[in-house]
C-alpha cells in the first residue's frame, strides 16, 4: 500500500504555521483589540500575552508531537490520551466545523477582496470563493511538494510584505510618537477582564500555530524538525505582530484605530495615498490564499487519520499511488468547504469555531499528563520545559477561554456543541461498522 511521502523540511513546517497564522487576521483585529483597550501599552501588552500564551501551547505541542510523530495531531494526541471516542469526536468536529468552516471563512475574506481589485460585482463573491478552494484542493492532489512550493512562494511573499510594510511604515515618517503617550481613556472594569476579552480575538489571529503536526508523518526527522519549527514558528510570529501593532499606533491613535475596522486597507492610504488600497487589496489575497493553501495540506491529513481507525471513513484513507497524497480526503474537505460556502457567511462560519478549538486544545494538553503515566517509557526527544506548571497554565487559560466565548457568544458556542454532540451516534455506528467487519 503506498505510503505518505517525507517531503517536508524544517523550513517547510515553519512556513505552514506562518502561512496559516500571518493571514488576514492582523490586517482587522487590531481595531477590534482596540475598542476594549484604549490604551497603546495596554494594547501591546495583550499582544504580548497572546504570543506568550501561544508560545506555552506551542511547548506544550512540542512534547506531544516528538512523542507521537504521527500524521494527524490533535487527533492522535487525544486517541492516545483517552481512546477511539475523544479522536473521533475531534476529528468530527474538525471536519463539520474548524477545518472546512475555517477554510470556506477566509476563502470569503479572499474572494471580497479579488472581487474588489478586479472591480467586479459582488455576486461573484461566493463562486470565487469556490474556485480558490478547489484550485488550490487540486494542486495538492497532485503531490505535497508540488503543493508545499505554491505553500512556501506565498510565505515568503506574505512575510516580505509585512516586514516591508512594517520598514517603510516607521521610516515614512507619517506617523507620531506621541500616539504612544497615556490616553484619557479610564479603566472602569477590571484590568484583567478587559484583557481577556481582548484576548479572544488576538488569539484567533495567532491560531494555527500548531497545524505543522498534522502533517508529522510527511516531515523529515519529524520529532525532533516538529519542535524546533513549533517554537521558531510562533517566535517569528510574535515579533511580527507585536511590531505590526507598533506601526498602527505609531500611524493613528488608539480611539481612531477602533473604528477603523479596515485597518489595513487604512494604513496603506496613509502610506501610499489612493494607490495604497490596491496594494493592500493585493496583499490580502496573497495572504489569505498562503493561509487556504496551508490547511488543505494539514486538514486532509486529519481526515486520514481518523480513516485508518474508523469504518465510517475507511473509503477515505486512500493514497495516490503516483502522487502520495491522500487525495480523497482532500477532495471530501474541498467539496465540503464549498458547502460551506454556498450556505453560509463569512460572519456565521467564524463564531461557531471558537469554543470548540479551547476545548480541544486544553483537552489535548491534559493529555501530557496521562501519556506520562501511561507510557512512562516512550522516547520523548523533547521533554516540556516547566513541567508540570507549563501545561497547567495552558490548560488554564483555555479553560477561561472557553468560558468567555461561552458567555459572550452563547448561540453560536451552542451550535458549535450540538455540532460536536452530533458525532457520538455516529461514533456508535462506526464501531459497530468495525465489529462487524471482524466478525
Amino acid at each position: 500500500m503506498p505510503h505518505l511521502k517525507k517531503a517536508l523540511s524544517r523550513w517547510d513546517s515553519v512556513a505552514i504555521i506562518t502561512a496559516i497564522v500571518i493571514g488576514v487576521g492582523i490586517f482587522r483585529v487590531p481595531a477590534e483589540v482596540a475598542k476594549y483597550l484604549q490604551s497603546p501599552i495596554l494594547m501591546l501588552i495583550a499582544w504580548f500575552l497572546g504570543g506568550m500564551i501561544s508560545l506555552l501551547g506551542a511547548l506544550c505541542y512540542a512534547e506531544l508531537s516528538s512523542s507521537f510523530p504521527k500524521t494527524g495531531g490533535n487527533y492522535v494526541y487525544l486517541r492516545e490520551s483517552y481512546g477511539k471516542w475523544a479522536a473521533f469526536l475531534f476529528g468530527w468536529t474538525e471536519l463539520l466545523v474548524i477545518r472546512a468552516g475555517s477554510i470556506a471563512a477566509i476563502a470569503f475574506i479572499s474572494a471580497e477582496y479579488l472581487r474588489s481589485l478586479l472591480s467586479i460585482d459582488t455576486f461573484f463573491i461566493k463562486p470565487l470563493a469556490i474556485l480558490i478552494v478547489l484550485v488550490l484542493s487540486l494542486i495538492n492532489i497532485f503531490g505535497l511538494s508540488c503543493g508545499k512550493k505554491i505553500h512556501n512562494i506565498l510565505t515568503v511573499i506574505n512575510i516580505s510584505v509585512l516586514v516591508s510594510i512594517i520598514l517603510f511604515g516607521i521610516i515614512s515618517q507619517k506617523g507620531n510618537i506621541s500616539h504612544f503617550q497615556p490616553t484619557t481613556f479610564v479603566l472602569d472594569k477590571n484590568i484583567l477582564s478587559l484583557l481577556g476579552v481582548a484576548l479572544i480575538p488576538i488569539l484567533w489571529t495567532y491560531g494555527g500555530w500548531h497545524e505543522n503536526t498534522f502533517v508529522a508523518e510527511e516531515t523529515r526527522d519529524a520529532a525532533r524538525t516538529l519542535p524546533q519549527a513549533l517554537t521558531m514558528g510562533v517566535s517569528l510570529i510574535t515579533v511580527l505582530y507585536l511590531a505590526a501593532n507598533f506601526l498602527y499606533i505609531y500611524l493613528m491613535p488608539v480611539t481612531k484605530m477602533a473604528n477603523s475596522p479596515l485597518i489595513g486597507s487604512d494604513v496603506f492610504y496613509i502610506l501610499y495615498g489612493a494607490t495604497g488600497r490596491k496594494i493592500f487589496e493585493m496583499v490580502a489575497v496573497v495572504a489569505s490564499l498562503g493561509s487556504i493553501n496551508a490547511m488543505i495540506i494539514t486538514g486532509s491529513r486529519i481526515t486520514y487519520a481518523m480513516a485508518k481507525d474508523n469504518a465510517v471513513f475507511a473509503y477515505i484513507e486512500k493514497i495516490s499511488a503516483r502522487y502520495g497524497t491522500p487525495y480523497r480526503a482532500i477532495i471530501i474537505n474541498a467539496v465540503w468547504a464549498s458547502v460551506l460556502i454556498l450556505l453560509g457567511t463569512f460572519a456565521k462560519l467564524l463564531f461557531f469555531t471558537g469554543i470548540l478549538v479551547w476545548l480541544f486544545f486544553a483537552l489535548a494538553v491534559v493529555g501530557i499528563f496521562i501519556l506520562r503515566r501511561k507510557f512512562p517509557a516512550i522516547e520523548r526527544p523533547y521533554r516540556i520545559w516547566g513541567y508540570p506548571a507549563t501545561p497547567a497554565i495552558f490548560i488554564l487559560v483555555c479553560a477561561v477561554l472557553f468560558v468567555n466565548t461561552l458567555i459572550f457568544n452563547p448561540v453560536p458556542s451552542f451550535a458549535g456543541l450540538c455540532l460536536l454532540a452530533s458525532g457520538i451516534p455516529v461514533y456508535f455506528v462506526s464501531k459497530l461498522l468495525k465489529n462487524k467487519e471482524k466478525t
